[in-house]
């Protein structure tokens, strides 16, 4: 398993920063399933997941994300011989949507995106939010 040649982010509840550990994921197309050994960055310190109260606290960042996916395609093409198809999560017409946007809130801001989004799901306000500002 590479390392990803990354700067390590800070944490955004208290400033250290933070550690590279070990995770599994799974990418997923149609019927085939890739598992990859991969990476999160870790709080070292005590903070735990503002929205599940898990610790230690994980995260990613885009940089981090770039890279899992740029492995995932390699690895890809390594097992089944063939580019990663594209993902089919959220199939609706239009654009794919290619480009993730992690976004981190305090609880107090996760409250109340949740108070005014009403029945959408965050991601769908954020994007109707962006839609309404352009």
């Amino acid at each position: 398993m590479k390392n990803p040649p990354l700067t390590p982010p800070t944490c955004p509840g208290c400033g250290q920063q933070a550690l590279l550990v070990p995770k599994v994921v799974r990418f997923r197309r149609r019927d085939r399933i890739l598992p990859l050994d991969s990476w999160s960055w870790q709080c070292p310190g005590e903070c735990s997941d503002p929205f599940t109260g898990e610790h230690p606290f994980r995260f990613g960042d885009p940089a981090l994300m770039e890279w899992e996916e740029a492995q995932a395609r390699e690895a890809w093409s390594i097992r089944f011989g063939e580019p990663m198809p594209p993902s089919e999560r959220g199939k609706h017409p239009g654009p794919h949507r290619t480009v993730r946007v992690p976004v981190m809130l305090t609880p107090k801001e996760a409250a109340q995106l949740d108070e005014v989004r009403g029945t959408w799901s965050r991601s769908e306000f954020l994007r109707q939010a962006i839609r309404r500002a352009g």
